[in-house]
């Protein structure tokens, strides 16, 4: 899938083809977070989007109970209109995404782009694909069992439940799950985002939550309250990510009992990084535990640790417990607080992820993590050496990435650029490149003219 932006914050115009590994790298203030919370949005599926030829579906669910659907015959029949249909709906969605005035946003764009062949290889993955519809059954508001969807060898069968439902009930439900099916998403996938501005949330979102409904509960019983202050209360005041990110956190203490198949990488991030691991307890408050500590050792409170404690949290707590194969992690800044060495550990432990199935979007100033991912991409040419290379520096078979699995791009100068992926070398960040070349430039001139000024001295 192909997304053109435009006039989206600082983003004049650029275009991004999503990969397994999709990297998006340049200065501060060029448009990344947009970029990346767009995507998220896409990616989520739950914008209200609904389509007119839906109504042809329910038609049909309402006289014989069941639809089978084609999933090859949909993408012929009504592609443009399933692309046009999420183009319109996503534009009106933009301020709830960011969180804005709709003025501040009036002029953003997205258009979505599908090769032939990207359609063919979602098809022919829909054909391999079964699913069961014990797993998907839909309730919405007050309303009891609505429909259930069985898939299987490239047909979509919707089974009506309740004939009460409202056609626009289901034409909001069918749109939706043609919206999974066309984007080749599964039907049960996360869309997982860490913000650059985890650290003070996982903290604070207690606080937060608490403050809101406490205003909430004053406005319910005081017919005096401001209606202006109820209306600030109410208004979305943080980026859809970001609400997203304090529901997850405000969750915890249910969503731990979950189980991930994704958890071995988590335990690879506790044990090689933040060196131990998180306690919650049935309040949802967070504890950690350091991995040398003895046995009569009280757990810390999360405020209590260090910065790279706080900020992994919630990429653990989502591998162990939220994790679903075909799911999207995304990642504002991986190298958040995080020492050079550490930063290529986690560079490592996402190529990881991506070879066991997960789709991976990062943003990133780091060049320690861009140069690491680009040893896991020469390594996997399997040169002469590379071998007794892999051995001597401890990479792992499954840290291997394939070139053809990563795409990066460049902000800058509003616009998003490809940057290009040497056969040899893997991403070739002039960005980074620059910076260091003038320090060095800077540093060793400082250096020499001080070491003449000091032999002149002498």
């Amino acid at each position: 899938m192909k997304i053109d932006f435009e006039h989206l914050g600082t983003i004049e115009q650029g275009s991004i083809t999503l990969n397994d590994f999709t990297v998006f790298c340049g200065k501060n203030n060029s448009g990344k977070t947009y970029a990346m919370y767009s995507i998220y949005g896409l990616l989520k599926v739950d914008i209200p989007v609904k389509f007119d030829f839906v109504q042809l579906i329910i038609a049909e669910l309402k006289q014989n109970g069941t639809y089978l659907l084609n999933v090859e015959e949909l993408f012929t029949t009504y592609k443009e209109e399933i692309i046009n249909g999420i183009e319109k709906t996503f534009k009106q969605f933009f301020p709830m995404l960011f969180g804005v005035h709709p003025s501040i946003v009036w002029d953003a764009k997205i258009s979505l782009y599908f090769t032939d062949k990207k359609l063919e290889d979602t098809i022919k993955r829909l054909k391999d694909f079964k699913y069961s519809s014990n797993s998907l059954e839909e309730v919405l508001g007050t309303e009891n069992l609505i429909l259930s969807v069985e898939m299987e060898n490239g047909k979509v069968e919707f089974i009506l439940k309740n004939l009460k439902t409202s056609d626009f009930t289901l034409q909001q439900i069918i749109s939706m799950r043609l919206f999974n099916i066309f984007f080749g998403l599964p039907l049960l996938h996360t869309v997982f985002l860490l913000p650059a501005e985890r650290t003070g949330i996982d903290i604070f979102f207690k606080e937060l939550f608490s403050i809101r409904n406490l205003l909430l509960q004053q406005a319910q019983n005081d017919t005096g309250f401001s209606q202006s202050l109820l209306k600030d209360v109410l208004a979305a005041r943080y980026t859809e990510p970001i609400k997203d990110y304090l529901q997850f956190l405000n969750n915890i203490s249910t969503t731990k009992n979950d189980k991930s198949r994704y958890i071995k990488y988590a335990e690879i991030i506790q044990n090689e990084i933040v060196k131990g691991k998180y306690q919650i307890d049935e309040f949802g408050n967070i504890y950690f535990i350091p991995s040398d500590s003895q046995n009569n050792f009280l757990p810390l409170p999360l405020h209590f640790c260090s910065s790279t404690v706080k900020g992994l949290f919630g990429l653990i707590f989502y591998l162990e417990h939220l994790a679903r194969l075909g799911g999207y992690l995304m990642i504002d800044e991986p190298e958040l607080n995080l020492h050079p060495d550490n930063q290529r550990q986690v560079a490592r432990v996402l190529v990881q992820l991506v070879n066991a199935g997960l789709k991976v979007i990062v943003s990133t100033h780091s060049d320690y993590f861009v140069r690491e991912l680009n040893n896991l991409i020469m390594l996997e040419k399997n040169f002469s050496g590379a071998t007794e290379l892999q051995k001597k520096y401890g990479y792992q078979d499954n840290e291997l990435l394939n070139s053809k699995q990563i795409s990066a791009y460049l902000f800058d100068n509003n616009k998003i650029t490809p940057i290009i992926l040497d056969e040899d070398e893997g991403i070739i960040a002039e960005t980074f490149d620059d910076v260091i070349n003038n320090l060095n430039k800077s540093s060793n001139e400082i250096y020499y003219t001080m070491q003449d000024a000091k032999e002149q001295i002498d």
